[in-house]
């Protein structure tokens, strides 16, 4: 005896429900897509946002290579004074 797939019931069901999202995501993406591939560096050195949120990637990326070095090396004192200067 055949089972049951309720894949294709499914599918089709929620399809009608959800390909307005799924539309409006794809068009989102793609207009983000567009409008940052022009960007060069000098527009990125020149833009307001980046430089605002620049110095906070750095932090979190360096506080996660701390963490990193310590969890390797064990203690503090172990670390060179160029990993320490930061914090």
């Amino acid at each position: 005896m055949k089972t049951f797939d309720p894949w294709p019931v499914f599918f089709r069901r929620e399809w009608g429900r959800n390909w307005p999202f799924l539309a409006g995501f794809a068009v989102t993406g793609i207009l983000i897509t567009k409008l940052t591939a022009g960007f060069t560096e000098e527009d990125l050195k020149n833009s307001k946002f980046v430089q605002e949120h620049k110095n906070l990637c750095v932090l979190q990326s360096e506080y996660q290579l701390l963490n990193l070095i310590l969890t390797v090396a064990g203690t503090v004192a172990e670390l060179p004074a160029c990993v320490l200067k930061w914090g």
